[in-house]
């Protein structure tokens, strides 16, 4: 199950290695920022899971102070 384990992070790093290199490419193409992320945004809701963990976050704080 270890094994399982460490190829479900490597594919994990793998896919954010090309997510980064693609963000970079698109920003030396002369991309604007808020275009990628606005792209990103619409077929990922980045936004959406930005927000969920800040509030898990904020609720783990209050529970465990």
């Amino acid at each position: 199950m270890k094994s399982g384990w460490k190829i479900i992070l490597l594919v994990v790093l793998i896919a954010l290695m090309l997510g980064a290199v693609c963000i970079g490419v698109g920003a030396m193409t002369g991309a604007d920022f808020t275009r990628i992320w606005a792209t990103l945004d619409d077929r990922y809701h980045v936004d959406m899971y930005w927000q969920y963990i800040t509030e898990v976050w904020a609720l783990l704080q209050t529970e465990l102070m």
